[in-house]
């Protein structure tokens, strides 16, 4: 009895390892199937890349010229937030980061009608200032029909009429009083597939004056190139008018900012400013 029982263990354990190597053959077969099939894919990583990081696809990028009649155009849309004079002073270099979506719509209005020309006009059909202000920032933000101050006029909006009445003040004064401004150079442009970005370089110039009398200041001639209004250190102090200084001025020292243009039904249009690194 005791060697038929070592007998059926020894066929027991035989039919397991049968099994078992049965088993695994299946289970090969199966995910070479799986795999010969595509239903299970492998990604490969690049070696290059540290392991816990998440890997991007990259994006088509395409350098165009700084003078393409495209970027100079797209730029020019928006220069008014790039004066020191306009209607929030410096707005763009306000902000790190500035989306159309958060803007004031009365600003995106007054850059709408620096595109126009208004003299002696009383009034504007409202539909106007909308085709404009779509023009630079297309669906980005969503244009409202309302009374909106500029530096030197109001206008009220008339919804009977659909009009725009103006009031202009006639004390305001547009000249500049110091040579204070922003001034600014395109560094370089990229295309991806849905926008294009723009990469320039700011400064800030500033009228250096000197103490003459009891709070009493005059202009020593010269001009002093800053980082932005609020920095105090000066990167260059020049003699010369503002185009000369753009010509010689360090431009590696001043901040760098981005302007993006998205893409939609085949035009660009403005959709954030920031400051970048570099």
């Amino acid at each position: 009895m005791d060697k038929n029982k070592k007998e059926g263990k020894k066929e027991q354990s035989k039919d397991r390892i049968i099994n078992n190597f049965l088993l695994l053959v299946v289970l090969i077969l199966l995910v070479y199937i799986l795999f010969a099939t595509g239903v299970v894919k492998i990604n490969k990583l690049d070696k290059a890349a540290p392991k816990n990081e998440e890997t991007e696809e990259l994006e088509e990028k395409i350098k165009l010229k700084i003078t393409d009649p495209l970027i100079t155009n797209l730029y020019k849309s928006v220069e008014l937030g790039r004066s020191y004079q306009a209607l929030r002073h410096y707005y763009f270099y306000s902000y790190d980061k500035l989306f159309v979506k958060y803007m004031d719509d009365a600003f995106i209005k007054e850059m709408a009608l620096s595109k126009l020309t208004l003299q002696d006009e009383n009034s504007i059909d409202a539909n106007i200032i909308k085709r404009q202000f779509e023009s630079i920032v297309g669906n980005n933000t969503i244009y409202k029909d309302r009374t909106f101050q500029t530096q030197c006029s109001t206008f009220k909006y008339d919804q009977t009429k659909n009009i725009y009445n103006i009031t202009k003040n006639q004390n305001c004064n547009l000249s500049k009083e110091d040579n204070n401004d922003y001034f600014d150079k395109i560094i370089s442009a990229y295309k991806y597939s849905d926008r294009i970005e723009i990469i320039t370089r700011v400064g800030y110039l500033e009228e250096e004056k000197e103490l003459v009398g009891e709070g009493v200041y005059q202009s020593t001639g010269k001009t002093l190139i800053k980082r932005d209004m609020d920095a105090s250190e000066v990167i260059g102090t020049y003699t010369e008018n503002l185009d000369q200084i753009k010509k010689k001025v360090d431009y590696s020292k001043l901040p760098q900012y981005k302007y993006t243009y998205r893409l939609d039904n085949n035009k660009y249009y403005f959709y954030s400013v920031e400051k970048i690194e570099g």
